[in-house]
């Protein structure tokens, strides 16, 4: 926020291309109702003390602190895979330390449109009240930065014919705004508001720009990731393929209690690591089955005791079979314990309460719900109120208590 400048230049836009913002300036229009709230929006910002603090800051203290927030952001995003969170960190950082009227990340749709992928500060919160989520390429100063890919700084925004006027009385009067680029793409816009004019300078150019890169190759780190997992998947589902040629009901319910768990695991809070964690060892907790003997894997009545024996092997032999396969060995506990009981009365290892990974104790609800409402060898499928009726008799004994309540407020959900 320190010095003045021009605005950076951009490739020349015709009055043409400009046309559409000044033509529908009327639409962009705000109601009375969003007039109020973009007031007492603009009177938090004012009484907030972090900005007062910045205002009186000197040139030094405030290098310092962009320094801080970029080394911050950069191990920051370095440590998630989520798009949607690593948007969220940098703007709430860009607020949290600068206090800006608004911080926001747009990104460009298929269908040229910048949707709000992340927003911070007291006009974001109007932002979202008002569903103001949305514009054009084709709109706005923003629009300008994603068509040239070059950013803007806008030292009064009563002065930039592309300027969108909301409400003159509440629309900040300064903004930067700049281009993310992902393996050579625009991708979206970072932007920066604030509710006086020349409130930004070189140093807050650079600042954002190095942001903005640090973003998109975050981005694009996640993306070759995602690539990764997807053939991470493509080699699971083989996988999978030789405990399907064995058993068609173990491969369809491994998928069916797959998503259940991933689901309860979100719905848990867990990190978006530990939920693919734990679809991918749901989808593999069974695959000890491949060495039990068909005559007793597909046995149309109650096993006996010996027969037992011979089916419990099979989670020490899943775990076994996985651990050997490097992409897979981390799943290894959650699979080996995937039958083991709250109580210490499972299998193979007899352990009990949390001494069970949580993934598998996540694996063991969500097996036994799906288990009761599909159809066995042995027995007609039930329904499913009767289902969650039974698990939550279980739960204290065979199932951890918290994961079950997770898993009935997701299937209320459905």
């Amino acid at each position: 926020m320190r010095g003045k400048m021009a605005e950076v230049p951009h490739n020349g836009t015709s009055a043409a291309v400009r046309q559409p913002a000044h033509h529908l300036a009327a639409a962009h229009r705000a109601s009375a109702r969003e007039r109020r709230r973009r007031a007492e929006a603009l009177q938090r910002h004012r009484a907030n003390q972090r900005a007062r603090e910045l205002a009186d800051a000197g040139e030094l203290a405030y290098l310092r602190t962009q320094l801080k927030v970029a080394a911050n952001l950069t191990a920051r995003l370095a440590a998630t895979n989520d798009i949607t969170e690593m948007a969220r960190l940098v703007v709430q950082e860009l607020h949290g330390t600068f206090a800006f009227y608004l911080a926001g990340i747009q990104r460009l749709a298929d269908d040229g449109s910048l949707r709000l992928l992340a927003g911070s500060g007291p006009l974001a919160e109007v932002m979202a009240e008002f569903l103001l989520l949305e514009q054009s390429i084709y709109e706005g100063v923003n629009g300008r930065v994603a068509r040239t890919g070059v950013s803007a700084l806008v030292p009064d925004t009563r002065a930039d014919p592309d300027y969108i006027v909301r409400d003159a009385d509440t629309d900040p009067r300064s903004e930067l705004s700049v281009p993310i680029v992902v393996d050579g793409t625009i991708w979206g816009v970072l932007n920066i508001e604030a509710v006086e004019r020349d409130a930004f300078g070189g140093a807050d150019v650079v600042l954002v720009e190095t942001i903005a890169a640090t973003l998109g190759s975050a981005v694009h780190r996640a993306g070759l990731i995602d690539d990764l997992e997807r053939t991470f998947t493509t080699t699971l589902s083989a996988l999978m393929s030789t405990i399907e040629a064995k058993d068609d009901y173990t491969a369809f319910h491994e998928e069916d209690v797959a998503g259940l768990a991933e689901r309860v695991a979100r719905r848990l809070g867990r990190a978006p690591a530990f939920v693919r964690d734990v679809r991918y060892a749901a989808l593999l907790h069974d695959v000890g089955k491949v060495a039990v003997p068909s005559e007793i894997l597909f046995k149309p009545g109650p096993l006996s005791d010996s027969e037992w024996v011979e089916m419990r092997r099979h989670a020490a032999v899943g775990g076994e079979l996985v651990a050997r396969i490097d992409a897979f060995a981390h799943l290894a506990p959650a699979v080996r314990a995937s039958h083991e009981r709250w109580d210490g009365q499972g299998y193979p290892d007899g352990v009990a309460g949390e001494e069970i990974p949580l993934a598998a104790r996540i694996i063991a609800a969500c097996d036994t719900y799906d288990a009761i409402v599909t159809d066995r060898p042995y027995r007609q499928a039930r329904s499913p109120e009767h289902a969650r009726a039974e698990v939550t008799r279980l739960a204290g004994s065979q199932l951890d208590p918290r994961v079950v309540a997770a898993l009935l407020e997701e299937l209320q959900d459905e």
